[in-house]
């Protein structure tokens, strides 16, 4: 094999090795480009409905336990009923204001045939227990754990308290954020009949 020979073949396997590198960034620029564009599709698609659960929507299922762990409740289980489904926190403070004024109205709403579900988010039993037992108040309704945030997110809560008016054939009425006073309250369980 002459010197010139060697060359070429030099100049082959270059060649050859660019083409190779060539296909490669191409593929891995297709995939990155193609990523990029189911990013932004997911994004616009989004941005137009948020997870929020508003009024006229039909109310997600759940399946939840009571703070004690005692009993299991499931949302779809209650329906043919009125509903109001209340978000709260330890750490929120209309929340613990409202406590006290919903306990006082319970029995009133049970005559009406209205079912009060309290659904904290995100914190432990623990936590919870405390905090029941700092208010002096001894709560009939059911306060549900909702520890991993699941139902949270299904019904798109961002703020507390929020609380959901759900009719008996388990579509939302509508969608309170706020404290709720005796009067809202009232009003809301109404809307729920």
């Amino acid at each position: 094999m002459t010197k010139d020979q060697q060359k070429d073949d030099r100049m082959e396997q270059a060649v050859a090795k660019k083409k190779k590198r060539s296909f490669w960034r191409m593929m891995i620029m297709t995939v990155v480009l193609f990523a990029g564009a189911v990013t932004i599709m997911q994004t616009f698609d989004q941005a137009g409905n948020d997870g929020r659960i508003e009024a006229g929507d039909e109310a997600p299922n759940f399946k939840l336990v009571t703070l004690d762990g005692s009993t299991l409740y499931e949302r779809d289980n209650y329906e043919g009923k009125g509903m109001l489904l209340n978000f709260w926190g330890t750490f929120c403070e209309p929340c613990k204001k409202e406590m006290p004024v919903v306990q006082e109205n319970y029995a009133t709403l049970q005559d009406m045939g209205v079912d009060f579900w309290a659904v904290n988010v995100g914190e432990t039993p623990l936590r919870v227990d405390n905090f029941i037992n700092d208010l002096g108040v001894g709560l009939d309704y059911p306060i549900l754990m909702d520890t991993q945030s699941e139902v949270e997110g299904a019904y798109g809560i961002y703020n507390l308290p929020v609380t959901f008016v759900i009719d008996g054939e388990g579509n939302v009425i509508e969608k309170y954020e706020g404290e709720l006073t005796k009067e809202k309250l009232m009003e809301l369980a109404e809307k729920s009949l």
